[in-house]
């Protein structure tokens, strides 16, 4: 029921967009050769992490020994904690790797680097200080995608549409950060196993592994793919003369 009134909606908010004066999202924009696949990437960040980072990891190392690591509050913020500074610090110096590097080169390369941190920890994710690890892999990768795909949406607006332009990117950034953690509800919730307490008896539900290999593997197929949206923008990018060619209408 609210998946159809929630599909409803969809199409009565585009159809009323597309005829109102001053609409929240403008569609030739959205649908630029360029905009478009650095939406997508910006996407695929909000997904990725949300799903993988911020769901999937706090419950794997919660659950119990062995479907889990049996950690605590503390457990979670340890492992946590590298991904958090490497994002920190890439968000300091983002100006300064668009400045030196552009803002394709950093896109394609956080893809790259992205889709291999999921992959190896798709396969080693047995310790929290592998996965810990790892984090400052796809911390790397997800930063640089971030980066360069907000930039090339930003240079690609004309500056009276950049504010629109710009909450549009936020807009689709967001949609994929709902989208993930439902993945990985599904995953989780799909693939249970009844461990029971040794201490009163009493039996509970937690996911298995497999449903975290799933998890990861997803998100790995989600970064290559992000891959081939980078390698379009490329192109598109290359093809341009400069800009936008006319206001509001893609190229």
């Amino acid at each position: 029921m609210f998946s159809v009134a929630s599909i409803v909606s969809l199409f009565l908010f585009i159809a009323i967009e597309k005829k109102a004066l001053s609409p929240l999202i403008d569609f030739k924009l959205l649908k630029n050769r360029i905009i478009l696949p650095a939406n997508i990437i910006s996407m695929t960040v909000g997904l990725t992490t949300l799903m993988v980072v911020y769901q999937s990891l706090p419950i794997l190392i919660r659950s119990p020994s062995p479907l889990g690591f049996g950690g605590d509050a503390s457990s979670i913020a340890n492992v946590q904690l590298p991904y958090m500074t490497v994002s920190l610090i890439f968000s300091v110096a983002s100006g300064f790797v668009v400045s030196k590097f552009g803002n394709l080169r950093p896109t394609i390369v956080g893809t790259i680097i992205t889709s291999i941190g999921f992959f190896v920890l798709f396969m080693f994710h047995s310790t929290e200080a592998s996965i810990a690890a790892v984090l400052v892999i796809v911390a790397v990768g997800l930063a640089l995608m971030l980066i360069g795909s907000v930039n090339v949406v930003l240079t690609s607006t004309p500056k009276q549409f950049s504010g629109i332009s710009l909450g549009m990117n936020l807009l689709i950034y967001l949609i994929g950060s709902s989208v993930g953690p439902v993945i990985a509800g599904i995953y989780l919730q799909a693939n249970q196993v009844f461990v029971e307490s040794e201490i009163d008896g009493i039996s509970a539900s937690f996911p298995s592994p497999e449903s975290y290999n799933l998890i990861f593997l997803t998100a790995a197929l989600i970064s290559v793919s992000s891959i081939a949206f980078a390698i379009f923008l490329s192109r598109s990018l290359s093809d341009r003369n400069g800009g936008i060619k006319e206001i509001g209408v893609p190229i």
